[in-house]
């Protein structure tokens, strides 16, 4: 299993898991099918910035850090500035064009930093199909993204 799949993985086990400790990791994986060994999961905690939180059932438990709008921004706004190729708006839906290989990354912190007024992002390669809560929205992100033009 490649590491991004890991990762992601990880990032579910999270989301339905009281996990907390690296074995446990391990025991979820290993229920799946993968095997994996304490110190790969060590790295991933690492790479993943994974942080212990209070856990409702006492003592701690494994997390991923909850991103600032700032973070988001300036993330947002790198990656813009190097992969933004158009935006166009039709209604409340905008179509933002970046180079291969980036629409993903975009699409994620699109949602994150404008999460009150999109409604949801659709994304292939290239391309991140945003679909805003109502036109003045939409027009209001083709307007932000034309920025980086």
């Amino acid at each position: 299993m490649r590491k991004k799949d890991r990762h992601r993985l990880i990032t579910r086990l999270l989301a339905d898991k009281n996990i907390q400790k690296q074995e446990d990791f391990v025991i979820y994986l290993e229920e799946k099918g993968i095997e994996v060994t304490q110190a790969t999961i060590s790295r991933d905690i690492k790479e993943m910035k994974l942080i212990k939180v209070p856990s409702i059932d006492g003592g701690y438990r494994y997390s991923i850090p909850a991103e600032t709008k700032e973070d988001t921004s300036v993330k947002l706004e790198k990656l813009l500035k190097d992969a933004f190729v158009s935006v166009d708006q039709m209604e409340k839906q905008v179509i933002l064009r970046t180079i291969p290989g980036n629409a993903a990354a975009a699409s994620n912190l699109i949602e994150k930093h404008y999460k009150e007024i999109v409604f949801a992002t659709l994304n292939d390669d290239d391309g991140v199909l945003i679909i805003a809560r109502t036109e003045k929205d939409a027009e209001f992100l083709k307007n932000e993204f034309f920025r980086y033009l």
